[in-house]
C-alpha cells in the first residue's frame, strides 16, 4: 500500500483552535479512511492510502478554543467544519475553516448527510464527486484561499452569492464563540432554529441546519440575516456590506450560485442562452441565441466545463451553426451534441430551410455539413434523443419573425408546423420520418379538424422512451385572418415503425384579457413526470398545467409564484423548478438604469401536491454593476426615453444593469445536483426588441436538485 502524508491547518478567524478530534472519510464508498482521531493544536496529519486517486472529506469536531485571549472549551453543543480534498492531487496542506465548510456543504450537499454530533458522510459516485469538487473549487481554493471566479465579476458583487458566503463564515463564527441574541436564546441555538427541518427533527449543529437550509433556503431567511445586522464582519464582504439601500440587504433565501458569462474567446460573447445539456464529459453545451451587441443570429456556442470554465474548444462554431432558438440535444451515449438553427433578426440570419449542427463532444469539432443537416425541417426549437437513439425535432413552419426581429414576413415560403425524427439520430432521407398534420381548433368553441398550418407553432417535443412523445404547440391569434389562428395545444404523438401517428390531443382552455379569447396560451416546455403526468408551460398563463398521460383532462396547476414560464424540469426526487421569463412592463425608477423591476428566478415546488409551497429562487444584485464579460457594461451606451415640457424626447447615457439574474428561458440538473439557468433575454423593455437582446450567460444554484 501506498500512503501519502496530508497536512491540515484548523483556521477560523480570530479564534485559536487548540484541540479538537478529526475523522476522514472516503468520498466514494463512504467508509472512514481514519476513525475519530483526537489533536491538539490547529494542525494534525495522517497518512492516507494513494493507490488510486479518490475524493475525501475531513470533519473537525473542535474541543477547545482560544477567543481575546480567554480559554473557551466546547461542552455543550457539537461544532463541526469540514473540508474536502482530492489524493493525489492534494496541496502541501488542507486548510479546514468555515469557507471550506460552507463551500463544500453547498457543493456537495445531494452526497451529503450530517449526523446529529457534526459528523459528515458522503457517498456518491466519481462522477458525483468530481463536479462537486470542481464546483467547490470555484468558492474556496483546498489549499486556502478564496477562489478568483467567486470573488470577481461576473460574481463578486454583481450577484450577493459571494457576499452571502462571507454571511455564512459569520454564521459559523457566531455559533462558535455563541454570544447571547437580542432575546433568551444563544446564538447557536437561534440559528439552529430557524434552519428549515422537519417538524419533528430540530437542527442538532452548524452543518446540518447549514445542509437543511438546501431545501427550503427560504425559511426564516431574513431573521438569519437580522442575526448578523449589528455584528462585527469577521469575514468582510458579507450581506451587510453591500453598496445596497439598507432594505435591500436581508436576502429572502440562503441559495449559492455561480455565474458564467465567458465562452473562452473575447470575440464571441454569449448573447440569449436558451438550452443546455451535459455531455460524457460533463461538459455543459449552452445553444446560444444572438451575436453579444447585436440582434443577429449567433454562429457560436460556449462549451462549459463541469466546473463552469470554458471548455479547450469553447466555443464551437461550423457545421452549419445559426441562429440556435430551445435546440440542443445529447444522443443517449452522450458522445454527440445537436444545436438546432431557428434564425433571429433580418433575413440573412435567417436559416431559410431550417437545419441542426452536429458536435463530437471530445474536441467540440463539426460532423454536419457546412449547411447542417436540412432534410424534413423548418425553423427549430425544442429536440431531444429518445432511449433508443432517435432524435425528435420541434419544426416550427412559420416564418413570421419572431422578437426581436422587425414585424413583418421574411420573403421565405412557410411550412407547416410538423415534429420530425432522425431515426437513430441519422439525417439520411430513409430514416427521415414526419408527422405535419395535427387536429387544429381555430376558436375554442370549433372542433379540431386535420390541418396542416404553420401557425401550431411547435415549440418543444418530449419523448416518453416508451415509443412515444409529447408536442407543445405556441399556437397562433390573429383577429384580422382568422384562417391563421390555432389553439396552443399539447399533442401526444407515436413512432409507429417509420410513421408518427396523432394519439390525442389538448386544448388550452386559458381565457386572455388582452384578447378575450380562450385558448391562446403560447405554450413552451413540456415534460413527463414519473407518474407520467404531462406538465407544460404557459407565457401568457403564467402557469404551468398538468395533465393526464392521455391528455383527456387536467388534473391540476402549478401557478403560485410563477412569472411567465419558458421552462419546467422535475428532479429524481419530482421537484420540480419552472424558468420564469418574467413580465414584459415597464417600471423604470431614476436610477440610470433600464432594468425592469419585476421577479425574475425559477419557481421550485419540493412539494408538486401542495402548488401553494412553491419558491421563487432569485439572485439579487450586490450593487455593482452587471458586465459582460470583456468588461463592458451590459447595456452599453443606451437612449433613454425621457419627457421634456410635456413632449417624449430622448437622452444619450449610459444606463446600468442591476439584474444578475434574466429572463429564464429553461433550466438543467448536472450530475451533483446544480441546477443551470439560462440568462436569455436583458430584462429591458426598451432594448429587448429594439437592439441587443441577448442575455449574458448562465447563473447556478448549488447544490439545490437531486444529481442527474
Amino acid at each position: 500500500m501506498t500512503t501519502k502524508t496530508v497536512q491540515f491547518e484548523v483556521n477560523v478567524k480570530d479564534v485559536e483552535i487548540t484541540s479538537g478530534t478529526y475523522e476522514i472519510v472516503h468520498a466514494i464508498d463512504g467508509q472512514p479512511s481514519h476513525h475519530k482521531t483526537a489533536f491538539n493544536g490547529n494542525n494534525f496529519h495522517a497518512d492516507i492510502d494513494t493507490n488510486s486517486a479518490a475524493y475525501f472529506v475531513v470533519t473537525v469536531s473542535i474541543h477547545s478554543y482560544r477567543h481575546n485571549n480567554t480559554a473557551h472549551t466546547v461542552k455543550d453543543r457539537p461544532i463541526t467544519l469540514l473540508a474536502t480534498f482530492h489524493l493525489p492531487s492534494v496541496p502541501h496542506s488542507v486548510v479546514i475553516c468555515p469557507e471550506s465548510a460552507i463551500a463544500s456543504v453547498y457543493t456537495f450537499a445531494r452526497m451529503t448527510t450530517v449526523g446529529d454530533e457534526g459528523w459528515v458522510h458522503m457517498r456518491g459516485t466519481e462522477r458525483n464527486m468530481k463536479i462537486a469538487y470542481g464546483m467547490k473549487q470555484q468558492f474556496y481554493q483546498t489549499g486556502g484561499g478564496i477562489a478568483e471566479m467567486i470573488k470577481n465579476s461576473p460574481n463578486g458583487f454583481e450577484t450577493n452569492s459571494y457576499p452571502m458566503f462571507n454571511s455564512l463564515c459569520n454564521l459559523f463564527y457566531y455559533c462558535l464563540i455563541n454570544e447571547k441574541t437580542h432575546g433568551d436564546k444563544r446564538f447557536y441555538d437561534q440559528f439552529l432554529d430557524y434552519a428549515w427541518h422537519e417538524k419533528d427533527r430540530p437542527n442538532h449543529n452548524f452543518l446540518q441546519a447549514l445542509r437543511n437550509m438546501l431545501y427550503d433556503p427560504c425559511t426564516h431567511a431574513a431573521e438569519i440575516y437580522h442575526m448578523l445586522a449589528d455584528k462585527k464582519e469577521v469575514y468582510p464582504d458579507s450581506l451587510t456590506s453591500m453598496h445596497v439601500p439598507a432594505d435591500k440587504k436581508a436576502p429572502d433565501q440562503w441559495t449559492l450560485t455561480l455565474k458564467a458569462n465567458s465562452s473562452g474567446a473575447k470575440n464571441f460573447i454569449p448573447a440569449g442562452a436558451a438550452f443546455v445539456v451535459f455531455d460524457a464529459d460533463d461538459n455543459a453545451w449552452i445553444a446560444n441565441n444572438f451575436r453579444a451587441g447585436s440582434a443577429l443570429s449567433g454562429t457560436h456556442c460556449p462549451v462549459y466545463k463541469y466546473d463552469a470554465t470554458p471548455a479547450s474548444f469553447s466555443p464551437v462554431q461550423g457545421g452549419g451553426l445559426l441562429g440556435v432558438a430551445f435546440g440542443v440535444a445529447v444522443s443517449p451515449d452522450k458522445q454527440l451534441i445537436s444545436f438546432g438553427n431557428f434564425g433571429w433578426g433580418p433575413e440573412l440570419n435567417n436559416p431559410q430551410e431550417g437545419s441542426i449542427s452536429r458536435f463530437h463532444y471530445k474536441d467540440g469539432k463539426p460532423v454536419s455539413p457546412p449547411n447542417g443537416y436540412t432534410l424534413g425541417l423548418s425553423r427549430v426549437q425544442g429536440m431531444e434523443y429518445d432511449k433508443a437513439g432517435n432524435l425528435w425535432m420541434a419544426s416550427v413552419g412559420c416564418q413570421d419573425p419572431f422578437a426581436p426581429a422587425k414585424t413583418g414576413v421574411y420573403p421565405f415560403e412557410s411550412q407547416p408546423s410538423a415534429v420530425v425524427v432522425y431515426l437513430n439520430g441519422d439525417p439520411s432521407a430513409e430514416n427521415v420520418v414526419i408527422c405535419d398534420q395535427f387536429p387544429v381548433k381555430k376558436h375554442f368553441l370549433s372542433e379540431p379538424e386535420l390541418t396542416r398550418t404553420p401557425y401550431l407553432k411547435i415549440f418543444d417535443v418530449t419523448p416518453d422512451h416508451a415509443g412515444n412523445a409529447y408536442v407543445s404547440c405556441i399556437g397562433n391569434y390573429d383577429k384580422d385572418n382568422p384562417g391563421n389562428c390555432a389553439l396552443s395545444a399539447v399533442y401526444k404523438v407515436a413512432l409507429e415503425g417509420k410513421k408518427l401517428v396523432v394519439k390525442n390531443a389538448w386544448f388550452s382552455d386559458y381565457y386572455s384579457t388582452q384578447n378575450d379569447q380562450r385558448g391562446f396560451e403560447s405554450l413552451r416546455q413540456v415534460t413527463v413526470n414519473a407518474k407520467g403526468e404531462v406538465i407544460v408551460v404557459g407565457v401568457a398563463s403564467s402557469r404551468a398545467t398538468i395533465l393526464s398521460n392521455d391528455l383527456s383532462h387536467v388534473k391540476g396547476y402549478y401557478d403560485i409564484n410563477t412569472y411567465a414560464p419558458w421552462g419546467v424540469r422535475i428532479d429524481q426526487h419530482q421537484s420540480v423548478f419552472l424558468a420564469n421569463f418574467g413580465h414584459e412592463k415597464a417600471d423604470y425608477a431614476n436610477d440610470e438604469t433600464l432594468d425592469i423591476k419585476g421577479s425574475f428566478g425559477v419557481t421550485m415546488l419540493r412539494d408538486p401536491e401542495r402548488p401553494e409551497t412553491a419558491r421563487l429562487l432569485t439572485v439579487p444584485t450586490g450593487g455593482a454593476e452587471v458586465t459582460l464579460a470583456n468588461g463592458h457594461p451590459l447595456y452599453g451606451t443606451q437612449t433613454r426615453p425621457v419627457v421634456v415640457d410635456g413632449k417624449p424626447s430622448k437622452v444619450d447615457v449610459r444606463m446600468r444593469c442591476h439584474q444578475p439574474i434574466m429572463r429564464l428561458t429553461s433550466t438543467n440538473i448536472d450530475g451533483a445536483g446544480n441546477l443551470w439557468c439560462m440568462n436569455n433575454w436583458k430584462p429591458s423593455a426598451v432594448i429587448d426588441v429594439v437592439d441587443n437582446p441577448g442575455g449574458d450567460g448562465v447563473v447556478i444554484f448549488l447544490g439545490i436538485a437531486e444529481p442527474e
